[in-house]
């Protein structure tokens, strides 16, 4: 196996790399209609194991549903086949993407009938944002011109491909203006967040993040820290996020997946100055919590 081979399961059954073919006329392809998780696994004491595994398989189906798709599995026999993945896989740290998504060989715009739903796993080598897993990424946010789509027009709370295009515009732009990520807000002018991660801010020693009110995706990774917080008797609160919580905030940081938890250590002109005490405290408890050095506050861990 090389450092980036890609284990697929694709309908029920494991494929090569190139034993992958769709239809140039795929329905997801042109038109974003599939929904999809990223999902860690983390080497442990106990071997491989999947983070939060029920919450995401939970999430992928409702998602689904709310764009119509029968996926045919349900939340355990999902688990079941990323865990099967990812034993084929043979990694002990990988990056998880199932995919439910519509096929077909039409340009037709409502799939309807006509289009089957397929589902899609896809692992891959990743130990975190640094390479060889070492490091903490310290990340410098501009706030984009580019508004998070409301939830009126796309679903928030739904992780869909092609919801994504959002998020693409914000990256590029906060990446061709020299920054790390961007930092969008909602119609209301209230912040949002990143392309592809929650934001949390500390204001007067009080952690303080927003809801799905504010068209955000409700991440599972906000969520654990969110728990993590109260268990260590943080003191927290869920409220709109205004421009001016991140110019008077003594810290601020990212949560998501991919990123775990990345300390914001600038805000367009605004150097924080490094990452502070309570945004360390919960990165390493989450790092701790995730690799299995440290009791969850519940069934985290899903051993492979």
């Amino acid at each position: 196996m090389t450092r980036t081979a890609t284990t697929v399961w694709l309908d029920g059954h494991l494929l090569e790399d190139d034993q992958l073919h769709l239809h140039a006329l795929t329905h997801a392809m042109h038109y974003g209609s599939s929904v999809f998780e990223g999902i860690r696994v983390y080497p442990t004491a106990q071997g491989p194991s999947i983070f939060r595994a029920r919450e995401h398989a939970d999430r992928l189906i409702a998602g689904a549903a709310a764009y119509g798709m029968t996926l045919g599995l349900d939340a355990d026999a999902l688990i079941a086949a990323i865990a099967a993945t990812v034993r084929a896989s043979g990694r002990s740290a990988a990056y998880v993407r199932p995919l439910a998504f519509f096929g077909g060989e039409t340009v037709r715009l409502d799939p309807g009938k006509e289009c089957p739903v397929h589902v899609m796993i896809g692992v891959l080598p990743f130990e975190g944002l640094v390479p060889g897993g070492e490091g903490t990424p310290l990340f410098r946010a501009t706030i984009s011109p580019y508004m998070k789509t409301p939830s009126r027009a796309l679903p928030s709370t739904v992780k869909a491909g092609g919801h994504y295009t959002n998020s693409i515009r914000a990256l590029a732009d906060a990446h061709a203006r020299g920054f790390d990520e961007a930092i969008l807000r909602n119609d209301r002018g209230e912040i949002a967040e990143g392309s592809g991660e929650n934001i949390f801010v500390v204001r007067d020693g009080v952690l303080i993040t927003n809801d799905a009110d504010a068209d955000i995706l409700p991440g599972i990774t906000r969520a654990s820290v969110i728990a993590l917080a109260r268990e260590a008797g943080i003191t927290t609160r869920i409220r709109p996020l205004t421009t001016e919580d991140l110019a008077a905030c003594e810290e601020a940081f990212f949560t998501g997946t991919a990123a775990e938890v990345v300390p914001i250590v600038g805000i367009d002109d605004r150097d924080l100055g490094g990452e502070g005490a309570l945004t360390h405290r919960l990165r390493t408890t989450y790092t701790d919590v995730v690799r299995g050095r440290r009791e969850a506050p519940g069934p985290w861990l899903t051993p492979v």
